[in-house]
């Protein structure tokens, strides 16, 4: 058996999939039930940040200090929205493209580990993922529950793919995402990024932002193991 040698970090929204913005649906009901609030979330920059980041600036917004109690008390209120929102037929949710083969791919391999990178409470990215049977896919995680910036989930997902048994350098771990944001938390420690025009930005766009690889989507399959791999 071969050596792990890459650690590969997925994000989910617009990466893997769309949940026909049942996420923003379930946060606004939350934020209505709990507040009284309509459209929540329709002044916050939503693209490539934490659930944590984005509920704290929705009750900033609101003249309200976040404070841990009162952002888990939200979660627990949005978990059970967002929960009810993907048990129903959601128009535009769907797994994208070249997402199973490539995760079929890397499964076949023994020297790379795939684990998720996402500013979704764990909850939230299991409620998302387990609605396509996708949750069981990925080892471990680093997710908006650990923290507000999406730069601090590179460590956390480093640390937790050590707890495990694998440890790499940050040269060797590889996010993969559809937002500049995603390709920044990578640079910013070192880590390789693959830019994802599956989501809001576009090629140009994510190449602006440095990413390493910048792909349609996940179909070429082949192209993006390979460039994986290549510094091994």
């Amino acid at each position: 058996m071969a050596e792990v040698s890459h650690v590969i970090l997925f994000d989910i929204d617009g990466t893997l999939m769309h949940s026909g913005r049942a996420g923003v649906r379930g946060m606004n009901a939350a934020f209505l039930r709990l507040y009284g609030v309509t459209g929540a979330l329709d002044q916050v920059s939503l693209a490539g940040r934490t659930d944590h980041a984005i509920v704290s600036d929705v009750l900033r917004g609101m003249g309200h200090t976040p404070h841990p109690n009162s952002i888990r008390v939200i979660r627990e209120a949005y978990l059970e929205h967002l929960a009810l929102e993907m048990s129903m037929p959601v128009p535009g949710a769907e797994i994208l493209p070249g997402v199973h083969d490539v995760l079929d791919a890397l499964a076949d391999r023994d020297d790379v580990v795939v684990g998720l990178l996402t500013g979704n409470f764990a909850r939230g990215a299991e409620i998302k993922l387990g609605h396509f049977d996708l949750w069981s896919r990925f080892a471990f995680g680093a997710f908006g529950d650990d923290h507000a910036n999406r730069r601090d989930l590179v460590p956390i997902a480093m640390a937790h793919a050590a707890t495990a048994g694998v440890s790499v350098p940050a040269s060797r771990v590889v996010v993969i995402g559809d937002t500049p944001l995603d390709v920044d938390c990578a640079r910013a420690h070192g880590a390789r990024s693959v830019g994802v025009a599956t989501g809001m930005f576009t090629r140009e766009q994510l190449a602006a932002a440095d990413a390493g690889l910048v792909m349609d989507s996940l179909e070429d399959t082949r192209a993006l193991v390979d460039w994986i791999v290549a510094e091994a």
